[in-house]
């Protein structure tokens, strides 16, 4: 503890009674440093009490007459603080085989939170909201899908710089306090996100290859309808040339007939080529609201438990202020 007079020694306010009472107002600068339990930061209430106690004099010396402070004193906080209350404890111990007197003034703190919930707790719950937002937004192909993850990725970044400021706001201790448990949750949660992401990605890109569309079973588990199956359009085969026995047995005939066949073929493979693309098309389209309807699923599921993450956090807010525990020690 350190103290630092206000006035000199010739400007005390001293008051002279006709009975011989003499009282003299000595006010006094006085910097504490206190014990912090910052378990619950920025929601957390401290107690700092400051000990006077007289060195050389004993209880037979020196009578000591502590009191509470009146109702209507001013105890002022500041933009950090808010002072409760302040409790007066007036205590004896035993030194060099003598009797001293202790007074304690404890003052009860709470800290204001307004600061740091607009400042990191708001900003936080916004980037994870809206990263969230960004991983499971229904895309339409690969490229999207893409972009969400790098999405992802960024908005952790974010956060992390986020909890790099908290850090810095924090007093050093060896216990994690709330909004760090908050900011640290809120992490892992964009981050499972991402990593969903990316195996829904997968998933996506290995269903389409295969070129098979979507079970019954996927759609019932999604309460989905199926698309109307198409009738396939069928091919007319074409035997090779030298299966023909009929062939014409003039040379003229015989090479404007296999011109014709080989258009034939060229036809049948390009008819072939179209049919495959639409049906690849279909089943691409097919499986994107397959996984579309996945990332809505996510996407409520992962913005409810963002929102239940905060609503936790932010109930210790409403807890009643505790009061002074009666084994308090300076």
């Amino acid at each position: 503890m350190e103290t630092k007079e206000m006035l000199s020694e010739n400007r005390f306010d001293v008051r002279l009674q006709s009975d011989g009472e003499v009282k003299i107002n000595m006010p006094v600068f006085t910097s504490v440093l206190c014990r912090l339990n910052i378990e619950l930061f920025p929601f957390d209430t401290q107690f700092c009490a400051v000990a006077l106690a007289s060195p050389l004099l004993n209880v037979q010396e020196m009578d000591v007459n502590a009191t509470q402070p009146p109702n209507d004193a001013y105890f002022a906080g500041n933009a950090e603080w808010e002072v409760i209350n302040v409790t007066v404890r007036q205590m004896r111990f035993m030194e060099y085989g003598e009797y001293r007197v202790e007074v304690h003034y404890i003052l009860h703190l709470n800290r204001r939170p307004i600061y740091y919930v607009t400042v990191i707790v708001v900003p936080t719950f916004l980037i994870s909201a809206l990263s969230i937002l960004g991983i499971f937004s229904p895309g339409s192909n690969d490229g999207p899908r893409n972009e969400k993850v790098s999405l992802g990725l960024g908005s952790l970044l974010a956060m992390t710089v986020l909890l790099d400021i908290v850090a810095g706001a924090m007093p050093k201790s060896n216990s994690i306090p709330l909004l760090g448990f908050y900011i640290i949750v809120v992490i892992m949660l964009c981050a499972v996100g991402v990593a969903i992401s990316m195996a829904l990605l997968g998933l996506s890109r290995s269903y389409i290859q295969t070129e098979q569309m979507p079970s019954n079973a996927a759609y019932r588990l999604l309460i989905m309808s199926p698309m109307k199956k198409v009738d396939s359009i069928t091919v007319n085969n074409y035997a090779p040339i030298e299966m023909i026995k009929n062939a014409p047995k003039f040379p003229d005939l015989a090479a404007i007939y296999i011109q014709l066949t080989e258009v034939a073929r060229a036809q049948k493979t390009y008819r072939e080529r179209i049919e495959r693309a639409a049906w690849n098309g279909r089943v691409e389209k097919e499986w994107n609201r397959i996984f579309a309807r996945v990332d809505h699923v996510f996407l409520f599921l992962f913005e409810s438990l963002n929102l239940l993450i905060l609503l936790l956090f932010l109930r210790y807010a409403f807890l009643p202020v505790p009061d002074l525990p009666d084994d308090f020690t300076v």
